[in-house]
């Protein structure tokens, strides 16, 4: 039999409480338990604060199993809350001046009608404190934990015990929570009305040992903590969609459909993919439900951007109160998980896909990756989640595959392609997909329209969604070629830079659908298959064979121009990154809306004939570039220069310098761009003369990098250093060591007209062909002065 108890009956009733042997340590006063501890100390404030009549009260505190043993009632599942209890009532009592009402109610004989048997430290301590009552009022205790670490009666041994920590963890928080109320000692101890109460279930007495397992329920196991959450949620449900239910429960109370189903066709879906260790599948339903409540969120609320970085954090775990507590469970997110369920669990396969493939969605990859680890989703992910979710829960009977294919192609383009940096970005979108909402089953034709423009994503995605929902909406090929540019694996549905070699403008987007016709269309043709088919080949090789084909584009794009983006106060070579500034991506979506970018690409493919191998035309492009700037033209000579650094950056000085960057920045290792060049072509032309060739990396601005040209002549190691001694193009050729050259050495740099100061021998060089000629005619001197 279960009856509804408060703690005050269960005492009365019992005459004692005992925690038994076999339980463990009360934990739920434990550091490492603060966020159970908090939540369930808010709802128990929440509870005795409300007004009496309040209907959501009791707050039910759900089941306490336990059993009579030798004259004690022995909880077997429910000891925590049981603890926490006790310590709110006696901290309670002391708030409001009611501590002998809690010894009369909780003390027999001098000991604790509520004992710990699991340690007799804990028994001790507990009698003791049940005894204790302080001196001071409430409101003027600084420190709780030291006021009754400091009694005569606390043993400093007591500091050891895990139960004694906790429950003085506990009672500093009580101590945060409660110390300012007053009166709420009569509405803990108040049977007529009770304010928090739980599910007493007496079991049959047993001949209890400590190594008996008691059966619990039907399983033989505890209740987990999502059959908790299940008994919460449904009785939350009752005061849900009162006015009509949803279509989807035929008439059936939702609090009923819920119940049914989670215990017989949900659960049976949900098996597959329970705790192989513990059969259950507490952890994947939890994490399912945190996953609905981040992309139903109102995008129209205040609190929503807050909301989406507090469900992304891991600081966090899941549970029924603090979902409750923010408003999360309501009505756009039940109608959403039961929806989901429903249609998932509809099949004979263990998971239903409604998508034709995986190309826009992965939904089994993304279904494993919410119940397993929902904080791992990025803002794009999400974005995509909340229109996969929008279409299956706002499309009515059976869903249509071609146009949910149709729909999830554009939501994935668009949050694929648009940069997120906080949550009111992704906020933004979630907006922009409710305003789809009446159009998602036709969504090409409305994107096509007039009205077709989108808020919550890239612009210039969104104008090349509308463009080429305009040439689908043709036929003619054009659906096949734009799938074709579509899937190819880096461009990710971005193509908007082929849109702008044929000479659509995307940020001119209403004039363009206006002037797209059939006729026009068909001009586009040809120019688009020949940019795409450069393009394809372009980034097949970039990403497949970076040293090799890849090279030959790079080198080519930089002999047609300087494209090089600026990424703050650097510029870049370009990686094959996906989302970073520093990537070919990036540099993709520029060109979709023209400039510079846009100009070179198209310059470079319009160069090349025929299909397949571009390889001979793109060498051709990069031995006859004339006339470009000196870095450009030292970059084509020295191919080595993109294998510097992981984000292939340069540094651009106010002065004129020229950098490459290991990193970001300067006060990283860093190589001065000529100097680099020249020591690569040197490293073979010094050798037949006896020269050795490094280059020495500078790691701060107030350093010089350069090259370093060391030799063993006639028994003396000499050394030469070239560095950049005034931008631009102004270098420092000098003697390193020895100080003082004699005889032969000393003739040399005299014939080469070496200057002398102080310090050094040296000259003044510019440009790369006079510094490799001087440092050769020197380096032949001393050979044939030898």
């Amino acid at each position: 039999m279960t009856s509804r108890t408060t703690f005050s009956e269960l005492i009365e009733r019992h005459g004692r409480v005992e925690i038994p042997v076999i339980q463990r340590d009360y934990a739920q006063g434990r550091v490492d338990q603060h966020i159970v501890r908090d939540d369930f100390l808010k709802s128990l404030y929440s509870a005795l604060c409300l007004p009496k009549e309040d209907s959501t009260l009791p707050l039910d505190l759900d089941f306490v199993y336990g059993s009579v043993v030798n004259g004690s009632f022995q909880p077997l599942d429910g000891q925590q809350r049981l603890t926490t209890l006790f310590l709110l009532h006696w901290y309670l009592a002391w708030v409001d001046g009611c501590s002998e009402d809690f010894r009369s109610r909780i003390v027999t004989s001098g000991r604790s009608r509520f004992s710990y048997e699991v340690r007799p430290s804990s028994r001790d301590f507990i009698d003791a404190f049940a005894n204790y009552v302080p001196d001071i009022a409430a409101k003027k205790c600084q420190d709780i934990e030291g006021m009754i670490t400091d009694q005569p009666w606390y043993f400093r041994s007591w500091r050891f015990d895990p139960t004694i920590r906790a429950a003085l963890s506990m009672l500093d928080r009580m101590h945060e929570v409660f110390q300012k109320t007053s009166g709420l000692y009569a509405r803990l101890i108040d049977e007529t009305t009770p304010a928090i109460t739980f599910q007493l279930l007496d079991l049959e007495q047993f001949d209890l040992s400590d190594d008996l397992y008691i059966k619990m329920n039907a399983r033989g196991k505890p209740l987990t903590p999502f059959e908790t959450f299940k008994a919460r949620f449904e009785r939350h449900l009752e005061n849900q969609f009162k006015d009509a239910m949803p279509d989807i429960c035929n008439g059936t109370p939702i609090a009923d459909f819920f119940s049914r189903r989670i215990d017989t066709r949900w659960s049976d879906f949900f098996w597959p993919f329970r705790d192989k260790k513990t059969s259950t599948f507490d952890d994947a339903m939890m994490n399912l439900l945190r996953t609905v409540i981040m992309v139903t969120r109102d995008p129209e609320a205040a609190a929503t951007s807050a909301d989406l970085a507090d469900l992304r954090s891991t600081a966090r775990a899941s549970s029924y109160t603090w979902f409750h507590d923010r408003g999360w469970l309501d009505q756009e997110m039940i109608l959403a998980l039961i929806t989901l369920l429903d249609r998932w669990s509809a099949g004979s396969e263990t998971f239903r896909c409604y998508l034709p493939d995986t190309r826009h969605l992965d939904e089994q990859a993304f279904f494993q990756d919410l119940l397993t680890k929902p904080t791992s989703f990025t803002f794009q992910q999400l974005a995509q989640l909340a229109g996969y979710t929008q279409f299956l829960v706002h499309s009515t009977g059976e869903i249509d595959s071609t146009a949910f294919d149709a729909w999830m192609r554009v939501v994935s383009n668009l949050a694929i392609n648009t940069d997120y940096n906080r949550p009111e970005d992704l906020r933004r979108s979630f907006a922009g997909l409710r305003d789809l909402t009446p159009w998602m089953n036709d969504i090409l034709n409305h994107l096509a329209s007039s009205e077709g423009d989108v808020r919550g994503f890239s612009r210039e995605q969104v104008a090349e969604e509308r463009i080429k929902a305009r040439l689908i909406g043709f036929g003619d090929g054009w659906p096949e070629r734009l799938d074709r540019a579509e899937r190819h694996s880096y461009f990710r549905g971005q193509i908007g830079f082929l849109l702008r070699c044929c000479g659509l403008k995307l940020d001119e987007v209403d004039s363009e659908l206006e002037r797209l016709t059939t006729a026009t269309a068909n001009e586009l043709v040809e120019p688009f298959d020949h940019y795409l088919a450069c393009a394809s080949q372009m980034f097949d090789d970039l990403v497949k064979h970076p040293t090799g084909s890849g090279r030959l584009w790079e080198r080519a794009l930089l002999a047609v121009g300087d494209f090089l983006p600026n990424v703050g106060r650097n510029r870049s070579l370009l990686t094959t990154s996906y989302d970073e500034a520093w990537g070919w991506k990036r540099l993709l979506r520029n060109a979709a809306t023209g400039g510079r970018p846009s100009h070179i690409l198209q310059s470079l493919w319009d160069r090349l004939e025929g299909l397949g191998s571009y390889a001979a035309d793109l060498a051709g492009i990069i031995e006859t570039a004339s006339e470009i700037d000196p870095w450009r033209e030292a970059i084509l000579a020295t191919p080595s220069v993109y294998c510097y650094g992981a984000y292939r950056m340069m540094r651009f000085t106010d002065e004129g310098g020229i950098y490459l960057l290991k990193k970001t920045q300067m006060n990283g290792r860093h190589m001065e761009l000529f100097t680099y060049c020249l020591h690569e072509s040197l490293v073979s032309e010094l050798e037949p003369y006896g020269f050795s060739v490094s280059y020495y990396e500078a790691t701060s601005t107030d350093d010089e990098p350069g090259l370093c040209c060391t030799s063993d002549y006639r028994g003396t190691e000499i050394t030469f250093y070239l560095t950049l001694y005034q931008a631009p193009g102004q270098y420092q050729f000098y003697l390193y060591e020895p100080k003082e050259p004699n005889g032969i050495l000393r003739e040399v740099l005299n014939e080469l007209a070496f200057e002398r100061d102080d310090e050094n021998f040296w000259m003044l060089l510019g440009g790369l062909d006079d510094l490799r000629s001087q440092i050769l005619k020197l380096a032949q001197l001393l050979k044939e002065r030898n």
